[in-house]
């Protein structure tokens, strides 16, 4: 599949690119195949003989998402993270979920009009709860956190939708006119401060974690 891709045309990219913008900043609703045509400044039978309507690129748009951010998910899986990185790597989760975000920010409906994507983007939740847990598991093991009975799993689960609704929560409350940076920071924090009940004993180099963060969120 990503070979695939690679093989894509420079039209099929450039398609693909203004539609992901078009769709980020007006919002998928607002953003018909005619309008990418138009601003491609292309007909939109020409638009159509690379990609049949506007699901169909929306499709496309997803498979790369999937590829990147289960890229992004399995490096934990292959190599822990050092304790400094864990926020490092929410960070990255969540920019790739910002460079995707018309997804986010409509995903019910998109989800019942493409039902192809909702098995997919099921996939995509269970390996995000799957690489927390191995996070989790990592700094329990270390002594930085302490888990009773299911408590990990129910964090692992909490956090990962706290990774999909982020950006519509923070919509709803009027904050999705923040500068990027500050939008997913905040997304960051939030989720580190989820962790904090679950300090262990040996919970200092968290604490100076999430000092640390706090400190470069408001310098």
């Amino acid at each position: 599949m990503v070979a695939e891709r690679n093989l894509r045309s420079k039209t099929k990219e450039k398609i693909l690119r203004t539609s992901l913008a078009l769709l980020n900043n007006e919002g998928e609703p607002n953003i018909s195949s005619v309008d990418i045509a138009a601003v491609m400044e292309i007909s939109p039978g020409n638009l159509y003989y690379h990609y049949k309507g506007k699901d169909v690129i929306i499709e496309e748009l997803f498979a790369d998402f999937e590829d990147e951010l289960r890229q992004v998910l399995s490096a934990p899986i292959h190599k822990p993270l050092a304790i400094e990185d864990n926020w490092i790597f929410l960070y990255i989760i969540f920019e790739e979920i910002y460079d995707f975000r018309f997804f986010f920010f409509n995903l019910t409906s998109l989800l019942e009009r493409i039902p192809v994507l909702r098995p997919k983007f099921s996939r995509l939740l269970s390996l995000m709860k799957r690489t927390f847990i191995g996070i989790f598991s990592s700094l329990e093991t270390g002594g930085h956190l302490v888990f009773r009975g299911d408590e990990a799993d129910i964090l692992a689960e909490r956090l990962t939708a706290h990774f999909v609704y982020w950006l519509p929560y923070m919509q709803l409350r009027g904050g999705s006119g923040r500068n990027t940076k500050s939008l997913i920071h905040e997304g960051v924090y939030a989720a580190l401060t989820q962790i904090t009940p679950y300090w262990g004993e040996d919970a200092d180099p968290y604490a100076d974690l999430l000092k640390d963060f706090m400190t470069e969120q408001t310098g």
